[in-house]
């Protein structure tokens, strides 16, 4: 009896020292270690990356509007030339055979038919469409941080209960001594709360073991110690406030989506659209643009080209009907979502509203539990019932504690998976 009572003691002192160890302003929420845990996943730097490539891609379509410079030059020999029929006096028109230019061409866009604008339009739609997926994805990440939160916060609770019934064990173990000196109990009583005693100790070092195990899996995902911070017992009417519209990053996804659909069908206009540029060339050559001069000479030409690639118009039709097709599976997509979250959502307050029931009733086990064993306890001083029945009625109140805490983080599970479903988990709505 006493070594179990000295190895008691020092766990508590262990409790205790830990709990001293920690300051009443460090506390963190279930919220805060999932912003943790998104900014810490390594998928989250996509979303830099991704906006780099689109800038880079924007920067290239604007520097189609700049002026270029082609320079170009030829040397040829030539089998046959131009020659004059007949001969005409104090004139001789006499070609070579070997001919030379060297030319530098400047030409600028004045109209591309909106190519580059609805080329930009397309790229910074495609980069959003990909930033809303990386956002998708991590997302999912509030599940895992839900769940080791509260199976964290599941495991303290048992340890609590645990620590009671402890305290109940202890306390009937002295008055059974105290019978036991008086010659009014058995020795099989000690023995038989000396079994419980071994056992709650037992419990509570695996739970123990367990919940260093989960806390180091949530230091894990938020990339930060938690060492000396108290989970914060989330607010179980905190899904009460919650309105029914969805606020998912999958619906901002779609949007997206449909945007660089239409970005994509404005596109298909641009294609038909002639173009227009404005060239200025100049350069030497044997001839020149006076091709009865035999010498080297110098030249410029200046004027305004048109080109019109009538090719898409062939394919527009089936383009833009399959763009159609596209625009129409992503809407479908999306109502379907819709449609299977409301159902989920449903779903979970109907659970809500079951474990809040399951809880009352829990409260008030618990404590006609607890008169039963403050009963019984009195009983079995007075000799009228054995240590089996006093073991019995503990417990039983023991239990009743436990399948409360287990309702009561269920409640919080439920609460929080609403808040996912309807994608207000860690601040979803306001990104």
């Amino acid at each position: 009896m006493k070594n179990i009572r000295n190895r008691l003691e020092k766990i508590a002192a262990f409790a205790a020292a830990a709990v001293l160890a920690i300051p009443a302003h460090a506390q963190i929420t279930i919220e805060e270690c999932m912003e943790m845990a998104r900014n810490n996943y390594p998928q989250i730097r996509q979303l830099n990356l991704i906006e780099e490539a689109a800038r880079y891609d924007i920067a290239s379509v604007s520097k189609s509007w700049l002026p270029r410079l082609s320079i170009s030059g030829k040397a040829a020999y030539q089998s046959d030339v131009v020659e004059m029929p007949f001969d005409i006096p104090g004139f001789s028109f006499d070609l070579p055979h070997d001919q030379y230019s060297l030319v530098g061409e400047i030409s600028q866009t004045i109209w591309d038919g909106g190519t580059s604008g609805s080329q930009k339009k397309v790229y910074s739609a495609g980069a959003e469409v990909q930033k809303k997926q990386v956002e998708v994805s991590l997302y999912s990440i509030n599940e895992k941080v839900e769940s080791i939160y509260l199976d964290i916060l599941l495991i303290d609770g048992q340890l609590q209960q645990n620590t009671i019934l402890e305290e109940s064990l202890e306390r009937n173990a002295r008055h059974t001594q105290a019978c036991i000196d008086n010659g009014i109990a058995y020795k099989s009583d000690l023995d038989m709360i000396k079994v419980s005693m071994l056992n709650c100790e037992q419990q509570k070092e695996e739970l123990a073991a367990d919940r260093k195990a989960y806390m180091e899996m949530l230091e894990k995902l938020t990339g930060t110690s938690l060492e000396g911070q108290e989970l914060t017992i989330p607010d179980e009417n905190a899904g009460m406030a919650l309105s029914g519209e969805i606020c998912r990053p999958e619906i901002a996804m779609y949007d997206a989506q449909l945007l660089q659909n239409e970005a994509q069908t404005r596109q298909l206009d641009s294609k038909i659209s002639p173009k227009f540029n404005l060239s200025i060339q100049g350069g030497i050559g044997r001839p020149g643009l006076n091709i009865l001069e035999n010498s080297f000479q110098p030249y410029y030409t200046a004027g305004i080209k048109m080109s019109w690639d009538i090719g898409a118009l062939y394919t527009r039709k089936d383009e833009k009907r399959k763009l159609d097709a596209r625009k129409r599976t992503i809407e479908s997509d999306r109502e379907t979502f819709l449609f299977n979250t409301g159902l989920n959502a449903m779903q979970l307050r109907i659970a809500i509203d079951k474990a809040r029931g399951l809880l009352e009733r829990d409260r008030e086990i618990i404590a006609l539990q607890e008169s039963i064993r403050e009963a019984g306890e009195e009983q079995y001083r007075n000799g009228t019932i054995s240590m089996t029945d006093l073991m019995s009625r503990i417990d039983d109140e023991y239990k009743a504690r436990v399948t409360e805490s287990i309702h009561r983080i269920q409640l919080l599970m439920a609460v929080y998976d609403l808040k996912n479903c309807l994608g207000y988990a860690a601040g979803q709505q306001d990104r």
